[in-house]
């Protein structure tokens, strides 16, 4: 993100950091040597807070979920969780997995971590001077195996339809990880240049001659024809539910009766309507009738119009409102999805 917040920046002061992460927001995430730092903004459903996770775990696992993901951190005495958006998981697991192998000193100060690899239920950590590899619904846990280069008496690749094998050997004795083909090579090429940097060849040939291997390639073993392709497990989805917003109908008041009132027509025997003599139309009853109704007329449609004037203003009013409450409630969603 382009600036910290200075809540965050103090709570961190000096300690080295090995990644920050913008979780949206306003929100942030400071994943230290020794501690996490998770900073919350201030929103519509909590107050500005800061909260901090040490790496001092014996156990480190996350609930994977649609939008969001729960990080677990187990130590001797409790268990403590934090959640942050999907999209940003898998950067703030493998920076914390980098913290917590520091500070129970599986990763010496002094060694520098190259390559960090999540597949389903096997994790792989190279650093510059050793292999380590979990296997487990955890990401990881006091149960890995390490394989240093110190010891190294051969380093080979086997490729599969589906999956590729690196095969370590450690002092005569093969050990193989199997990854699957898609990143096959991030961990080919994390793993070769991590072991010719330690002892400084720049081939397999010369890794071999150093190795006192003999020039020989481990042999490979057959590849099954078909193998079957793995979900992701270890990992329980977060269940999460679906909130959706009911559109209000509205309805205005009820209108009066639109329609003026009319008059009535006399019928008579006499001279409702006659001629004069001058061959004009007399005003008898029937006209005096027809006057009236249309003044009426004229009142009723300027009440009508008032009326009208009224309920545009009251549409307009509820419309203005309902953009309010929209708003409000996306928001509200955006907080819920960031895990407030």
């Amino acid at each position: 993100m382009d600036e910290i917040p200075d809540r965050l920046r103090v709570a961190v002061g000096d300690e080295p950091v090995i990644e920050t992460v913008d979780i949206g927001g306003g929100d942030a995430l400071v994943v230290a040597a020794t501690t996490t730092y998770l900073y919350r903004s201030e929103g519509l459903l909590s107050d500005e807070s800061l909260e901090s996770y040490g790496h001092d775990a014996r156990r480190l696992a996350v609930d994977a979920g649609r939008r969001k993901s729960t990080i677990r951190l187990e130590t001797l005495d409790d268990e403590r969780s934090f959640t942050v958006p999907a999209d940003a998981a898998e950067t703030v697991v493998e920076s914390v997995l980098e913290g917590v192998l520091r500070t129970t000193g599986v990763v010496d100060p002094k060694e520098s971590v190259v390559g960090r690899f999540r597949f389903n239920d096997l994790t792989l950590v190279v650093t510059d001077a050793k292999l380590f590899k979990h296997v487990g619904p955890a990401v990881w846990n006091e149960d890995f195996e390490m394989f240093d280069y110190e010891s190294l008496t051969d380093l080979n690749f086997e490729e599969g339809s589906v999956a590729t094998r690196v095969v370590v050997e450690i002092q005569g004795r093969r050990h193989r990880v199997k990854v699957p083909n898609d990143q096959a090579g991030d961990v080919r090429r994390a793993v070769r240049d991590a072991v010719f940097d330690y002892h400084d060849v720049a081939s397999m040939e010369e890794l071999r001659t150093v190795v006192d291997d003999g020039g020989t390639e481990a042999e490979s073993e057959p590849e099954p024809e078909h193998e079957p392709e793995t979900e992701l497990t270890g990992i329980d989805p977060v269940e999460e539910e679906t909130t959706g917003d009911d559109g209000a109908d509205w309805s205005p008041p009820a209108d009066q009766d639109v329609t003026g009132p009319r008059g009535s027509t006399s019928t008579g025997t006499g001279t409702g309507t006659g001629l004069g003599t001058t061959g004009g139309r007399e005003s008898g009853p029937t006209g005096e009738t027809t006057t009236d109704d249309a003044g009426a007329g004229g009142t009723d449609v300027g009440r009508l119009a008032d009326r009208v004037d009224d309920l545009e203003r009251r549409v307009e009013r509820q419309n203005e409102l309902l953009e309010s409450q929209q708003e409000t409630i996306e928001q509200l969603v955006e907080e819920l999805r960031r895990g407030r």
